[in-house]
């Protein structure tokens, strides 16, 4: 596809949004070899990154519509190019879900040990904004906003991202990875609360089971995964080279192409 032709709509770290000049209802989603971390304080381009994000993406949107999440992802119809509905309004959050605590909980949360379980999953609300560092809000606001304010963005954001992360969870299991946490984004389309934005290496974090049949229903699970192995972007955070990196990402791409058989 010839992109300079095309108006683009909004360009983000990893993505450009560019119009569709054939269909005034969705938009094309172009996939960037670039990475960040930090709140985009780290950047660098890994060749070759945008093809595998795309592909993940694919993959996964694809097994989501097949569940019958509520999704803005049509289809993929060529290499780093993915058609999606086009928003009338993104909400300006970054919704958290975790199954295994680990990362940012441990600095801030109470009494927290890394590899303790949520069960049910948690999932947390962050305003974002970079300069801000993404702040959380406050889980009893939230709950306000539900009960009194009537405010379905976050109680359908909420329920979506439980049932994307569980959905999820399950199909990475059958290849022996546990998700430890998901991070999505949500927008409106045609009134309604839709899942938006990518689901690549970055929105996640994957660890391999470290024995065959994993116990996860002890209060701490971290005796039964190998974070070591991550499969994730806490590769690039943790200072891991480049090409170790992308090929973290590859080997998400090589389970995730597999969902097509779920």
């Amino acid at each position: 596809m010839d992109t300079s032709k095309l108006k683009i709509i909004i360009e983000g770290k990893t993505k450009i949004i560019y119009e569709n000049p054939s269909d005034k209802d969705t938009v094309f989603m172009v996939f960037k070899d670039d990475i960040t971390a930090g709140d985009g304080v780290k950047h660098d381009t890994i060749e070759g990154k945008a093809l595998v994000d795309w592909q993940t993406n694919r993959d996964i949107f694809d097994y989501l519509n097949r569940c019958g999440v509520r999704t803005h992802y049509v289809s993929s119809p060529e290499e780093k190019v993915s058609i999606v509905k086009k928003l009338e309004r993104k909400i300006n959050l970054e919704v958290v879900s975790r199954r295994v605590a680990t990362g940012s909980i441990l600095k801030w949360g109470t009494g927290i040990s890394e590899g303790d379980l949520y069960d049910p999953v948690i999932t947390q609300f962050h305003y974002k904004d970079d300069p801000l560092h993404d702040p959380m809000l406050d889980e009893s606001y939230i709950e306000f906003m539900i009960c009194e304010k009537n405010a379905r963005e976050y109680s359908e954001a909420r329920r979506i991202n439980a049932e994307v992360f569980e959905h999820l969870e399950r199909a990475f299991a059958r290849f022996g990875v546990q998700l430890i946490d998901m991070k999505l984004e949500y927008g409106i389309i045609k009134d309604d609360v839709y899942l938006i934005d990518e689901i690549t290496g970055g929105s996640f974090r994957l660890w391999p089971f470290k024995v065959e049949n994993p116990d996860m229903k002890q209060d701490n699970v971290l005796s039964e995964l190998d974070p070591a192995g991550r499969l994730d972007k806490d590769t690039y955070r943790m200072g891991g080279d480049l090409d170790t990196v992308k090929d973290k990402f590859a080997a998400i791409a090589a389970i995730t192409a597999k969902f097509k058989n779920l």
